[in-house]
C-alpha cells in the first residue's frame, strides 16, 4: 500500500511540473525578426573587407580551407585583392586571424538572405560593402540570454 501512494504521489508531481511548464513556458527561441538575440564577442558572422587596410598579401586565399577566399586581379593592378563566396564559406574566422592588417573582420551579422546562389559570390567591391542586419535595418528589439532560477533561460531587452 505504501508503494501505490508513493507512486500515486509521484505521478501527481510530474503532472504538475508539466502543467507548470505549459502555463509558463520556458521559451528558448526569440520571434525573429521582430527580436534578435545580442550575440557575444568573438561571434563569426559575415566577414567584412576593409580595402584602405589591405596590402594585398594573399595570406587570407592561402589559408582558408574551404576555399572560398579568392583574390580577384583587376587590369593594371599586379596584385588581386580578396572576394569571398559564401556558398563556400566555413566562418572558421582564419582569414581574418591571418590578415596581418586587419583588412579582415568577422561580424555579428548572421541573417542575411540572398536570393540566388550566384548573390553569395562576392566581389572585392562587394566585399568591403559594411554589413548590415536585415532585421535591426527593420527595428529588431535586441535581446540578451540571462539564466533565471525559475524559468531557465530568459530573454531581456539588451
Amino acid at each position: 500500500m505504501g508503494n501505490l501512494v508513493r507512486s500515486f504521489v509521484g505521478h501527481v508531481r510530474a503532472v504538475a511540473t508539466g502543467l507548470r511548464y505549459l502555463l509558463l513556458p520556458n521559451r528558448m527561441t526569440v520571434y525573429y525578426p521582430e527580436k534578435l538575440i545580442e550575440l557575444p564577442e568573438g561571434y563569426r558572422g559575415l566577414i567584412r573587407y576593409y580595402p584602405e587596410l589591405c596590402v594585398q598579401c594573399g595570406l587570407c586565399a592561402m589559408v582558408c580551407p574551404a576555399g572560398a577566399m579568392k583574390m580577384y586581379v583587376k587590369k593594371g593592378e599586379k596584385r588581386g585583392r580578396p572576394g569571398v563566396n559564401y556558398q563556400r564559406c566555413i566562418f572558421c574566422g582564419f582569414c581574418a586571424d591571418i590578415c596581418p592588417q586587419n583588412a579582415l573582420e568577422m561580424t555579428k551579422v548572421h541573417d542575411v538572405a540572398y536570393e540566388k546562389l550566384e548573390d553569395m559570390i562576392l566581389s572585392p567591391e562587394e566585399f568591403a560593402r559594411e554589413v548590415r542586419s536585415p532585421a535591426l535595418e527593420e527595428g529588431a528589439v535586441k535581446v540578451k540570454v540571462i539564466f533565471s532560477e525559475e524559468r531557465g533561460l530568459v530573454h531581456e531587452p539588451a
